[in-house]
């Protein structure tokens, strides 16, 4: 066992006699860790883009709500009414007739 480690870490495991399976194994290794990386990467990086756009959305949600604020107010008919008089038209004191087509 002491044996087996201390040619683990002298390395004896890459130059002896059928060492090619070993290099083999290794660059395989390698090849795998690299492709972990990269795809981590793709991940970190996408879910920062993901909360990017999850702020995004929210500005929006706000943004879109004052502005359906302002327009209820403005489509009250106080609102209304107060603009028209300063152009001088006033609402009717008779109410609309409906009128049935048969």
């Amino acid at each position: 066992m002491r044996d087996n480690l201390k040619k683990i870490l002298l390395g004896n495991f890459l130059i002896d006699e059928g060492s090619i399976k070993n290099w083999g194994y290794i660059f395989f290794l390698f090849t795998i860790c690299l492709i972990m990386i990269y795809s981590s990467h793709l991940v970190d990086s996408k879910i920062i883009k993901i909360g990017e756009l999850k702020n995004e959305v929210s500005v929006l949600q706000s943004n879109f709500i004052s502005k359906r604020k302002e327009v209820m107010k403005l489509k009250m008919e106080s609102n209304v009414s107060l603009l028209m008089s300063n152009r001088n038209i006033e609402s009717s004191i008779t109410p609309p007739k409906k009128i049935i087509i048969e």
